[in-house]
């Protein structure tokens, strides 16, 4: 980096907000009908190109994350042929992404949001890196893969809040739905592509190949994210002590009804849906006897539906009932969820898995939306961080699924686990009719 003094215009001054510039209107081809229409509006905030590089960015980086997560899960059930370890290291990273949200949504409303961004991201790169040398000496242990989770968890408590606080001084108000959906269709992206292939590399080439493979990407995504603007955050949060940040945002969340609303809803469906997800290797295993080729291949549906559900996420606007959408995404995660455990064979499950995925991406990636466009600037990382909470709370959920796996069986556990869904999100839709008539 150079280190002259001169001041790059180009480069905000220590708490001055960037503002991209925004274009009002649609593209040109957005005035004609049919598919080019849907697909102008859908893919309106790529034309931005600070968000089309943190886009690409995010691309790469879930994609090793997704890549890494059936790695492990594979890996650590081989290792130990045990539902219930597996489902402790699958949920390791959850403890320091709980303790770590809440100040790494303060950290977003303080500091310059892309250096956060690459932090986590190399974080996560030297953590893979480490996990490849293990394998490849042959000294890997269940608890090393443990100890790289919990990393793992804080590192995206770090980068998430702010990656997303980001995006409306990137595209403007107007486009932060859009734009909040298009960056959970990367995510969606790579669950489609990703667990698919990080399937194939383990089978060909064992862990330390996708792990490997891992590395190089978060690499890749650090040095993308380092062609965006700093971003610094406005108001006065770096102002007041870090206690004063959390307990602001607390108050924030609590007055803002049809937040906490959202809030509330996101971290129920969060824990009744996404535990099957997290022990997809041991579900896969016990109900179909499937190979990790078998287990990327069931990912990569969930990721089919995911990518649906964040184009139709994309495509909405005010007006065409995005609250009733949100709502239905609990309804639609248990029924899929009910009919896999209802009907065992591997060919019905894998198109199941496009509802899971489509349920739990339109929970993550519309509600992710709809929140950041009813929250005020110096308060969205610490909403965000808020929102990613229900990942740190997934033990809760996780542990006894594992327990219930391994005393009933696959089958019956995830059965349970769809009813309680199912109940849940009936009685929060009739509940809150605020939400329901959300626009």
């Amino acid at each position: 980096m150079a280190t002259s003094s001169k001041v790059d215009p180009t480069e905000p001054a220590p708490g001055i907000e960037i503002d991209a510039p925004v274009t009002a209107t649609e593209p040109v081809a957005a005035q004609h009908g049919g598919f080019i229409t849907w697909a102008a509006r859908t893919f309106s905030s790529l034309s931005n190109r600070e968000f089309r590089l943190l886009w690409f960015g995010m691309l790469l980086s879930m994609g090793g994350f997704q890549m890494q997560m059936i790695a492990r899960g594979i890996l650590v059930y081989d290792l130990t042929n045990n539902a219930v370890l597996t489902s402790v290291v699958a949920m390791g990273f959850a403890p320091s992404l709980l303790l770590v949200s809440l100040f790494g949504g303060v950290l977003g409303d303080r500091m310059e949001r892309r250096l956060l961004i690459q932090i986590g991201q190399a974080v996560n790169a030297v953590a893979a890196g480490v996990v490849a040398v293990l394998v490849i000496t042959g000294s890997v242990h269940w608890t090393h893969l443990f100890a790289v989770s919990i990393v793992q968890g804080a590192m995206f408590a770090v980068q998430m809040p702010a990656r997303q606080a980001a995006i409306p001084k990137l595209v403007g108000k107007e486009r932060v739905g859009n734009a909040v959906a298009l960056n959970a269709m990367a995510m969606s992206l790579m669950n489609v592509a990703a667990p698919g292939i990080g399937g194939v590399i383990y089978g060909l080439g064992g862990p330390e190949a996708a792990y490997l493979t891992v590395t190089g990407m978060m690499i890749a995504a650090v040095l993308l994210t380092g062609l965006i603007p700093r971003m610094y955050p406005s108001g006065d949060a770096a102002r007041q002590s870090v206690l004063e940040n959390i307990k602001g945002g607390f108050a924030y969340a609590l007055g803002n009804r049809i937040v906490r609303v959202m809030l509330i809803y996101s971290v129920m469906l969060a824990l009744l849906s996404m535990p099957f997800r997290m022990l997809l290797p041991v579900f896969a295993k016990d109900l179909y006897g499937v190979s990790p080729e078998g287990v990327g291949v069931l990912a990569t549906m969930v990721g089919v539906g995911g990518l649906a559900a964040s184009l139709l996420s994309a495509s909405l606007r005010k007006g065409q009932h995005r609250g009733l959408v949100l709502l239905s995404a609990g309804v639609i995660s248990g029924a899929s969820l009910f009919f896999i455990a209802s009907l065992p064979f591997y060919l019905v499950g894998a198109i199941l898995m496009i509802g899971i995925g489509f349920g739990e991406t339109i929970r993550w990636g519309l509600g992710q939306a709809l929140i950041m466009e009813e929250t005020d600037d110096q308060y969205r990382s610490r909403m965000m961080s808020l929102l990613m909470m229900s990942f740190g709370l997934m033990p809760v959920a996780v542990l006894p699924l594992g327990f219930a796996v391994e005393h009933f069986g696959a089958s019956t556990a995830a059965l349970g686990m769809s009813v309680v869904l199912l109940v849940a999100s009936v009685i929060f839709i009739f509940g809150n009719a605020r939400l329901r008539k959300m626009e």
